[in-house]
């Protein structure tokens, strides 16, 4: 069986200013190939360059005690 090579993420950064995170409607910015909520820190992956902005397939931010 042949493996498909990993493709790099296609993703326009240009379309951030467009984006919102759906939980808390803060800003996001590109991060090692995922967006990132600048005010809650969840964190969507990017799947074929279309970012994935579904709440429940975000790695949710680790909480400092």
């Amino acid at each position: 069986m042949v493996e498909k090579p990993v493709r790099p993420s296609t993703f326009d950064q240009a379309t951030l200013k467009q984006l919102a995170c759906p939980a808390c409607y803060g800003g996001l910015r590109f991060e090692s190939s995922r967006l990132l909520c600048t005010a809650c820190g969840r964190a969507y992956p990017i799947a074929d360059g279309i970012p994935v902005l579904i709440i429940e397939h975000a790695e949710r931010p680790i909480e400092e005690h």
